[in-house]
């Protein structure tokens, strides 16, 4: 069903075709009017943020937390060029986000506000969609959010100012996504890391933000393996609660955890990054063998090169491994049998000197994860 609105009603009504209830930003002239119409007429959420930039982190992590494509609005010109630094980190984490940059108006090309808004984006790593026309709105919103989802990036969508106030016509122009594969790998390539997991004698489970989604395969996985489970910074307490977990793996990890991972013979890492941090520049994978598992093709081998690499879905590959493990009848490692997670997950911070009047932010920060942890 179509009707004719305003371009302003029209974006702000796709966003919300597209499943957006909220909205970071910072107001300006060329978004003004789209922000009210989405709060008002749409029934979602504006959340203001004080600098452009702070609004387009706080839409990755939204992303990053609820699993939906971020959304955030600015304005034009310095409001886009202060998103530039948050946009990197955008690319950099392959987060999937939308960025409603207004633009100034077409018809004023010496707008004192105007700069080459494309080229700026393309320094970033952003991608960068140009709405067209007003009748064009939809299926450039649309564009712009499948193209986040199937880049796995920040994707700005131009908004030319002068476009708000024209009439067109709405038309609901939502894209399926075919992100998620119907199976895993195949071949030698399967055969090979389930022969390196099964052949090992000191497995460890490693999840990434990739993998947040997998958690109960994972742990069925572990539990077969007799393998700690560990995660990256980004997934940080997605096993809390398990007995084998040890909690972040790499150069945050406790002095115990590390001397594990250290012990460690086969590193099975999905949906995680395999970058110098969580490496420790490679030491902590040296004379292991690693099986890498990640929908994303890009992220195989993008920090370390593994022993296999399944491009694949973290939930279904977990099975699938489980699966013929069973199959093989192949044995537990046993590797966890003695493990003691209390002092593994234990980070000594010794005596608090801090002086009157002062904090010491490794004890603020011991009693304020005790405090998060109780509430969650």
């Amino acid at each position: 069903m179509s009707n004719k609105m305003h371009v302003h009603q029209s974006i702000a009504r796709a966003a919300r075709d597209h499943g957006v209830d909220t909205m970071f930003g910072l107001m300006g002239d060329a978004n003004l009017f789209m922000i009210d119409s989405f709060v008002r007429v749409c029934g979602g959420r504006f959340v203001p943020a004080a600098h452009e930039g702070s609004s387009v982190l706080m839409a990755l992590a939204y992303a990053q937390v609820s699993g939906k494509v971020g959304v955030a609005t600015v304005t034009h010109g310095p409001a886009l060029t202060n998103c530039m630094t948050a946009l990197t980190e955008g690319v950099r984490a392959r987060t999937p986000m939308v960025l409603l940059a207004g633009d100034t108006p077409v018809a004023m090309p010496r707008h004192p506000q105007g700069i080459d808004q494309r080229e700026l984006v393309k320094a970033t790593g952003a991608g960068f969609e140009q709405m067209r026309a007003p009748d064009t709105v939809c299926m450039d919103i649309a564009r712009a959010f499948y193209r986040a989802q199937i880049e796995r990036r920040p994707i700005v969508l131009n908004m030319p100012a002068d476009f708000m106030w024209l009439e067109m016509t709405h038309e609901v122009r939502v894209f399926d996504v075919f992100t998620t594969p119907g199976g895993v790998a195949a071949g030698d390539t399967l055969d090979q890391a389930i022969g390196m997991i099964a052949s090992a004698r000191r497995p460890l489970i490693l999840a990434g933000q990739g993998a947040v989604a997998a958690r109960d395969q994972l742990i069925r996985l572990a539990d077969r393996l007799e393998a700690p489970l560990a995660t990256t910074l980004k997934a940080k307490g997605l096993f809390s609660d398990h007995p084998y977990n040890i909690d972040i793996f790499g150069t945050l990890s406790t002095p115990a955890a590390y001397e594990l991972i250290a012990q460690s013979d086969c590193i099975v890492a999905f949906g995680a990054g395999l970058h110098d941090f969580t490496t420790d520049r490679g030491k902590l994978m040296k004379d292991k063998r690693v099986v890498q598992v990640d929908i994303d093709p890009t992220a195989i081998g993008d920090g370390m090169h593994p022993d296999a690499a399944l491009v694949a879905d973290a939930g279904l590959t977990a099975e699938t491994i489980l699966y013929w493990l069973n199959k093989a009848e192949i044995p537990a490692s046993g590797f966890t049998r003695e493990l003691d997670t209390k002092t593994l997950t234990l980070h000594p911070s010794g005596p608090d000197k801090t002086g009157d009047g002062f904090i010491g932010f490794v004890h603020a920060l011991n009693r304020l994860e005790a405090a998060l942890s109780y509430l969650s």
